[in-house]
């Protein structure tokens, strides 16, 4: 069985995946309940995108880790 620790970085960047789907779920809460503005919604799809591409990231890297 291959277990792998997270490293520090690994542990910073899930801590800032988390805090940023907060946020987005404050804004899309924000969005639902009729606040139109153009600002806020690039806002919420730029924190989507950022929070895809930290989540494919780590799978990324904890798959090489596993290899190792």
């Amino acid at each position: 069985m291959n277990t792998t620790h997270p490293t520090a970085q690994q542990r910073r960047l899930r801590t800032a995946v988390k805090r940023l789907v907060i946020e987005l779920g404050y804004l899309e809460c924000c969005l639902d309940e009729g606040l139109l503005d153009v600002n806020i919604h690039a806002a919420a799809v730029g924190l989507d995108s950022a929070v895809d591409r930290l989540n494919d990231y780590l799978a990324q890297d904890r798959a090489a880790q596993q290899v190792a």
